[in-house]
Protein backbone atom coordinates (compact mmCIF):
# COMPACT_ATOMS: atom_id res chain seq x y z
CA UNK A 1 0.00 0.00 0.00
CA UNK A 2 1.41 3.35 -1.04
CA UNK A 3 1.63 5.62 1.80
CA UNK A 4 0.23 9.01 1.44
CA UNK A 5 3.27 10.73 1.12
CA UNK A 6 4.46 8.69 -1.47
CA UNK A 7 1.22 9.41 -3.50
CA UNK A 8 1.53 13.32 -2.94
CA UNK A 9 5.18 13.18 -4.11
CA UNK A 10 4.44 11.10 -7.13
CA UNK A 11 0.94 13.91 -8.21
CA UNK A 12 3.61 16.92 -7.86
CA UNK A 13 5.99 14.67 -10.17
CA UNK A 14 3.04 14.21 -12.28
CA UNK A 15 2.07 17.94 -12.34
CA UNK A 16 5.81 18.78 -12.78
CA UNK A 17 6.26 16.75 -16.36
CA UNK A 18 2.77 17.50 -17.70
CA UNK A 19 4.09 21.15 -17.53
CA UNK A 20 7.27 22.83 -18.22
CA UNK A 21 9.24 19.83 -16.66
CA UNK A 22 11.96 19.74 -14.57
CA UNK A 23 14.67 17.73 -12.27
CA UNK A 24 13.25 14.95 -10.23
CA UNK A 25 14.31 15.61 -6.82
CA UNK A 26 15.33 11.82 -6.62
CA UNK A 27 17.08 10.77 -9.52
CA UNK A 28 18.32 14.45 -10.59
CA UNK A 29 17.33 13.83 -14.43
CA UNK A 30 14.93 16.29 -16.07
CA UNK A 31 11.50 14.93 -17.19
CA UNK A 32 8.99 16.17 -19.29
CA UNK A 33 5.61 14.87 -21.12
CA UNK A 34 6.50 15.32 -24.76
CA UNK A 35 4.36 16.46 -27.44
CA UNK A 36 5.54 14.74 -30.73
CA UNK A 37 3.41 15.25 -33.98
CA UNK A 38 2.92 13.08 -36.82
CA UNK A 39 5.04 14.60 -39.17
CA UNK A 40 6.30 14.43 -43.07
CA UNK A 41 9.28 12.70 -41.60
CA UNK A 42 7.49 9.67 -39.37
CA UNK A 43 4.98 9.43 -42.53
CA UNK A 44 7.89 8.84 -44.86
CA UNK A 45 9.22 6.12 -42.47
CA UNK A 46 6.15 4.47 -42.19
CA UNK A 47 5.91 4.22 -45.86
CA UNK A 48 9.29 2.94 -46.24
CA UNK A 49 8.63 0.54 -43.55
CA UNK A 50 5.41 -0.34 -45.50
CA UNK A 51 6.78 -0.93 -48.78
CA UNK A 52 9.97 -2.96 -47.70
CA UNK A 53 9.07 -6.03 -45.78
CA UNK A 54 9.87 -9.37 -46.78
CA UNK A 55 6.21 -11.73 -46.78
CA UNK A 56 5.53 -11.09 -43.62
CA UNK A 57 5.88 -7.29 -43.12
CA UNK A 58 9.22 -7.26 -41.39
CA UNK A 59 12.53 -5.41 -42.47
CA UNK A 60 15.87 -4.33 -40.64
CA UNK A 61 15.23 -0.86 -40.36
CA UNK A 62 19.16 -0.41 -39.14
CA UNK A 63 20.25 -2.47 -42.35
CA UNK A 64 18.50 -1.21 -44.94
CA UNK A 65 16.83 2.05 -44.59
CA UNK A 66 17.62 5.17 -46.51
CA UNK A 67 20.19 7.71 -45.09
CA UNK A 68 17.31 10.39 -44.68
CA UNK A 69 15.65 7.98 -42.59
CA UNK A 70 18.73 6.56 -40.49
CA UNK A 71 19.72 10.71 -39.58
CA UNK A 72 16.64 10.99 -37.74
CA UNK A 73 16.05 7.67 -36.36
CA UNK A 74 12.53 8.58 -35.49
CA UNK A 75 10.95 5.78 -36.58
CA UNK A 76 10.29 4.03 -33.28
CA UNK A 77 7.57 6.95 -31.93
CA UNK A 78 5.49 5.14 -34.96
CA UNK A 79 5.05 2.83 -32.42
CA UNK A 80 3.14 4.98 -30.04
CA UNK A 81 0.30 5.81 -32.85
CA UNK A 82 0.13 1.85 -33.09
CA UNK A 83 1.38 2.19 -36.67
CA UNK A 84 4.55 -0.25 -36.07
CA UNK A 85 6.04 -2.99 -33.83
CA UNK A 86 8.87 -4.48 -33.54
CA UNK A 87 10.72 -7.84 -33.65
CA UNK A 88 11.69 -7.18 -30.43
CA UNK A 89 14.79 -5.84 -28.29
CA UNK A 90 17.37 -4.10 -29.79
CA UNK A 91 17.06 -6.48 -32.87
CA UNK A 92 16.11 -3.09 -35.08
CA UNK A 93 13.83 -5.17 -37.44
CA UNK A 94 10.19 -3.59 -37.55
CA UNK A 95 7.24 -3.96 -39.90
CA UNK A 96 3.98 -1.79 -40.34
CA UNK A 97 0.92 -2.84 -38.80
CA UNK A 98 -2.50 -2.89 -40.74
CA UNK A 99 -3.39 0.20 -38.61
CA UNK A 100 -0.06 1.79 -40.46
CA UNK A 101 -0.89 -0.05 -43.96
CA UNK A 102 -4.48 2.04 -43.63
CA UNK A 103 -2.83 5.21 -43.13
CA UNK A 104 -0.67 5.45 -45.88
CA UNK A 105 -3.60 3.89 -47.97
CA UNK A 106 -5.79 6.74 -46.83
CA UNK A 107 -8.14 4.64 -45.11
CA UNK A 108 -7.90 5.73 -41.90
CA UNK A 109 -7.11 8.71 -39.70
CA UNK A 110 -4.09 8.76 -36.86
CA UNK A 111 -4.03 11.30 -33.93
CA UNK A 112 -2.32 14.42 -35.12
CA UNK A 113 -0.16 14.51 -32.40
CA UNK A 114 0.73 12.10 -29.24
CA UNK A 115 2.52 13.07 -25.79
CA UNK A 116 5.28 10.54 -24.50
CA UNK A 117 7.10 10.20 -21.21
CA UNK A 118 9.56 8.16 -20.42
CA UNK A 119 8.78 6.06 -23.66
CA UNK A 120 5.14 5.42 -22.73
CA UNK A 121 2.14 6.85 -24.25
CA UNK A 122 0.82 9.41 -22.23
CA UNK A 123 -2.28 10.86 -24.46
CA UNK A 124 -3.22 11.70 -27.70
CA UNK A 125 -4.39 14.77 -29.28
CA UNK A 126 -7.87 14.90 -30.28
CA UNK A 127 -7.33 16.48 -33.68
CA UNK A 128 -6.32 13.64 -36.41
CA UNK A 129 -4.22 13.86 -39.69
CA UNK A 130 -4.49 12.19 -42.74
CA UNK A 131 -1.02 10.48 -44.11
CA UNK A 132 -0.78 13.54 -46.76
CA UNK A 133 -2.15 15.67 -44.37
CA UNK A 134 1.61 15.11 -42.59
CA UNK A 135 3.43 16.92 -45.83
CA UNK A 136 2.83 20.07 -44.41
CA UNK A 137 3.92 19.31 -40.68
CA UNK A 138 7.70 19.46 -40.06
CA UNK A 139 9.40 18.24 -36.62
CA UNK A 140 10.04 21.86 -34.58
CA UNK A 141 12.10 21.89 -31.34
CA UNK A 142 10.56 24.60 -29.84
CA UNK A 143 7.30 23.57 -30.65
CA UNK A 144 8.00 19.93 -29.02
CA UNK A 145 9.58 21.87 -25.96
CA UNK A 146 6.65 24.42 -25.79
CA UNK A 147 4.04 21.71 -25.31
CA UNK A 148 2.48 21.13 -22.04
CA UNK A 149 -0.22 18.62 -21.18
CA UNK A 150 -1.92 20.75 -19.22
CA UNK A 151 -3.18 22.75 -22.40
CA UNK A 152 -3.14 19.86 -24.59
CA UNK A 153 -6.46 19.05 -26.58
CA UNK A 154 -6.91 15.65 -25.76
CA UNK A 155 -8.65 12.81 -27.30
CA UNK A 156 -9.01 9.18 -26.32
Amino acid sequence: MMTIEVQTLKEQWGETIAGKGGCCPVCDRFGKVYKYKMSQSLAQSLKWIADNGDASGWVHVQQNAPRWMMRSKTYPLLEHWGMVESQGGRSGVWRATQAGRDFVAGNRLAPSAVYVYDDKLMAVDASHTTFTGCFDVNFNFEDMMAATLNEAELGG
